[in-house]
């Protein structure tokens, strides 16, 4: 790759690690929070979405603004939305307050993810895809540690950690800004595409198959996202594990997360995206079952290992099938779309997820993993059906 290519898939790798540590600092710091706040696990149910509503609307409306404005502009105002809104998480002087800045950051984490998808999709192959999404696992596996680091050996709150990332992001912000000319979404020779009339949002949504995509994604969201977030209380409180162990589970999961990710990256070009797919849901329905069984620790262990492992590269091939799905010109509405609701999945499900940890007790955070497993794979197996009954239709 020359420098055009190169410099801006290196600093979005860096995003991608950093935006992944702003993701991943709740998974920890929702235990200490709700001291801090003065709130019960359930209250897990109006943080989430609140986490995830701003990036819903911006992942909505990226398609869009990316044909308005270009990739780079929008990344630079959704860096500088998450960093502030991370800040934000520090310096919250009331629960009110904090669900405010939550949803402030999720517009800006919400926008940089879509925004970053659709230039990667674009002017990438699968490899690089794989790979970018592992940054972000990578991120993900951080984050448990930095929050350990503070909350537990310095003693200073949970609240550094958001200080520490949000003003990460907000330098990175800056080294887009200072790159803008490299942000383009370039055509096969190189140039930058010009913009183009982009179908109406509305319309993308009347393709059966988008709304199907959703579904999934929004299943999916939930599962990925509400594991890593509803782990810790499983593990400490309804299976009396430490903090510090259940941080190193909570850091594997993510770890090995990652990994598939970069496996998967190697991967791509030498199995098909069919074969890529079978072996990620076959792992992540097995380990999920070994969570939920809890034959003994290290099988629970090895059954969330498991999951991190399969989870890893479905997001980022579906994305990357998305115009094949869809078609092209749907392309870009649909990856928002796709994105928005793995992040409306992970709030919304987390969320009940806490609800029922509150009310039915925290070991059925275990069943509720599990069975949201079972479902993103029913749901792909109808996705993939439906799609060949279309083929077939078309060539008789």
């Amino acid at each position: 790759m020359n420098f055009q290519k190169t410099f801006p898939i290196l600093v979005a790798y860096l995003v991608f690690v950093v935006i992944g540590i702003a993701s991943g600092l709740l998974n920890i710091s929702w235990t200490y929070m709700q001291d801090t706040f003065n709130v019960s696990h359930d209250s897990l149910a109006a943080l989430a979405p609140a986490a995830m509503l701003g990036g819903l609307i911006a992942a909505f409306v990226s398609g869009s603004i990316i044909g308005k404005f270009s990739v780079g502009p929008v990344l630079v105002g959704g860096m500088a939305f998450a960093g502030v809104g991370m800040l934000g998480y520090a310096l919250a002087p009331a629960w009110i307050v904090l669900l405010g800045v939550a949803f402030i950051a999720s517009i800006g984490k919400g926008t940089v993810d879509a925004g970053l998808n659709n230039f990667a999709s674009a002017n990438y192959g699968a490899s690089v895809m794989n790979w970018l999404h592992a940054c972000w696992g990578i991120g993900l596996t951080i984050a448990p540690a930095i929050v350990t680091h503070f909350v537990i050996y310095q003693g200073s709150g949970w609240q550094s950690g958001y200080v520490l990332i949000g003003l990460v992001i907000l330098l990175m912000g800056l080294v887009i800004l200072l790159s803008l000319p490299l942000w383009q979404i370039r055509s096969s020779d190189g140039k930058a595409k010009t913009s183009a009339i982009r179908p109406a949002l509305s319309e993308s949504l009347r393709r059966p198959i988008v709304i199907l995509s959703l579904l999934f994604f929004f299943v999916y969201g939930g599962v990925e996202i509400g594991t890593g977030q509803l782990a810790n209380t499983l593990l400490i409180e309804a299976r009396r594990l430490p903090q510090e162990i259940a941080s190193t589970w909570i850091s594997a999961y993510w770890a090995s997360f990652t990994a598939g990710r970069i496996l998967m990256g190697l991967l791509a070009l030498r199995l098909g995206d069919k074969t890529l797919l079978n072996i990620c849901f076959a792992f992540t329905v097995v380990g999920a079952i070994l969570l939920f069984v809890n034959l003994n620790d290290l099988f629970s262990f090895l059954g969330m290992l498991g999951m991190g492992f399969g989870l890893a590269a479905i997001f980022p091939i579906l994305i990357l099938q998305t115009s094949d799905r869809v078609g092209a010109g749907h392309a870009a509405n649909a990856i928002g779309f796709q994105v928005g609701c793995a992040g409306l999945g992970g709030a919304v499900l987390s969320g009940l997820g806490g609800v029922f940890a509150e009310h039915v007790g925290p070991e059925s955070i275990s069943l509720f993993i599990c069975l949201g497993a079972l479902l993103t794979f029913a749901i792909y197996e109808i996705m993939t059906r439906w799609e060949a009954r279309q083929l077939i239709s078309r060539l008789q």
